[in-house]
């Protein structure tokens, strides 16, 4: 792609443009020159060195992970339903809420993080793991609390 060069120059103090004075050696403006020019040829996105190394997520492990999370979240919604209705029955334990908060968070937490992840090999699967764990935990304190 060559450079296209424009008539004339401007002058930055009242943003008009100017003649050249004669004799003048400075070289007109060119497409893509300056460091916030929006005429480059590279999009910003594949200047970052992160950019480039970071590969796209396979499709199947993209469906593998939001299946994963779709069944955590279906458990998860059935888990905080049986504990509301615990709460509003009858007077649960004073750790309960605390506990069924925090460990609420951590599990999302972690499932957005495989979100955030799917784009290396092994790291979403093991924050689903963990996900799962605090998933099971929240069971077991459901159960113990009613």
């Amino acid at each position: 792609m060559g450079a296209e060069t424009y008539a004339t120059a401007t002058d930055t103090a009242t943003n008009r443009g100017t003649r050249p004075a004669a004799g003048s050696t400075t070289a007109p403006a060119q497409r893509g020159s300056g460091a916030m020019s929006w005429t480059t040829s590279v999009a910003p996105a594949e200047r970052t060195p992160a950019a480039r190394s970071r590969p796209e997520p396979r499709l199947r492990q993209l469906m593998g992970v939001c299946g994963w999370a779709a069944v955590l979240g279906g458990v998860g919604l059935v888990i905080g339903i049986r504990g509301l209705v615990g709460i509003i029955a009858g007077d649960p334990p004073a750790w309960f809420e605390p506990a069924m908060a925090l460990v609420g968070v951590l599990g999302i937490s972690l499932t957005v993080g495989s979100f955030l992840t799917v784009h290396r090999r092994r790291t979403p699967w093991a924050l689903l793991g963990a996900s799962s764990v605090v998933l099971a935990a929240s069971m077991v304190l459901t159960a113990q609390a009613f």
